[in-house]
């Protein structure tokens, strides 16, 4: 009688199989929790990432005039009645400061701060002085811009001079209440103020300080600036003012056809 073969036996070879199988799905899995993914595309990124700010603003400006009314001539300055509104002319050197107008010396103060003992805690406090200068602003008929390292005299430059202006700060005598209008050329006692505004580096709340006639020192701060034909549609730059406010103004462009109009309201 021939005996049967055991029946486990034939069970081995799929038994054998899955083991296979099952070592390779494991591999695959563990292969794959090991290699990183690839990064995504930064092209959504790209397209809502804030753009940078360009340097300066006298290209936006300049489009802006451009197409608030593209027949207008922005270097007429002909339908100004006013001519200090002109363009102003690149002859004259920059004058000097004006003697005996500048700041005063620096004010000294004194700040005593006591010290600790040594490490062992057996030596006396001591005293170190510390002095801070604060800076005082005195005189007539002057303005400084400390950000800008502007230090000028201000001459009076009446409505009525039909004259151009010269190589000076004016205070312009057309302008309304409560508007002190301070122009100048921008080649020269107003350069600095053209060269922040075109580089981008004029800001809001930029400080001047201006001695009036009389003596009086107030301080002003930038609140916002245009740039604008020499056309009597910028009359609102020398209307006056509800509060105390100052006006800066000088020229852009090329060929001085373009009038940057500064305002700024009186903080002290």
């Amino acid at each position: 009688m021939v005996s049967r073969r055991p029946r486990p036996r034939r069970l081995l070879l799929p038994i054998l199989l899955a083991g296979v199988l099952a070592a390779e799905l494991t591999g695959l899995a563990i292969a794959r929790s090991i290699i990183p993914a690839a990064p995504a595309s930064n092209a959504s990124n790209e397209a809502t990432a804030p753009r940078s700010a360009s340097v300066g603003r006298l290209g936006d400006d300049l489009a802006r005039i451009a197409a608030a009314d593209p027949s207008r001539n922005v270097a007429d300055a002909a339908r100004d009645p006013r001519t200090a509104l002109a363009a102003l002319a690149h002859t004259r050197p920059s004058p000097p400061a004006g003697p005996g107008t500048s700041p005063a010396s620096p004010v000294q103060s004194a700040r005593t701060t006591p010290s600790g003992g040594s490490a062992a805690g057996g030596a006396g406090s001591r005293t170190v002085t510390t002095k801070t200068y604060a800076p005082s602003y005195r005189g007539r008929n002057h303005v400084w811009i400390p950000s800008l390292g502007i230090n000028r005299s201000v001459l009076s430059f009446p409505c009525s001079r039909s004259r151009q202006p010269d190589n000076y700060v004016y205070r312009w005598g057309c302008a309304g209440h409560n508007n002190v209008y301070l122009m100048g050329h921008a080649y020269s006692v107003f350069k600095p103020l053209h060269n922040a505004y075109v580089s981008g580096r004029l800001r809001k709340g930029m400080k001047v300080i201006y001695a009036d006639g009389s003596g009086r020192v107030h301080t002003y701060s930038v609140i916002w600036w245009r740039l604008v034909a020499p056309t009597t549609a910028a009359s609102w730059a020398w209307a006056a003012q509800s509060r105390p406010s100052m006006t800066l103004q000088t020229c852009v462009g090329a060929q001085s056809q373009y009038r940057l109009m500064v305002r700024l309201v009186q903080v002290g």
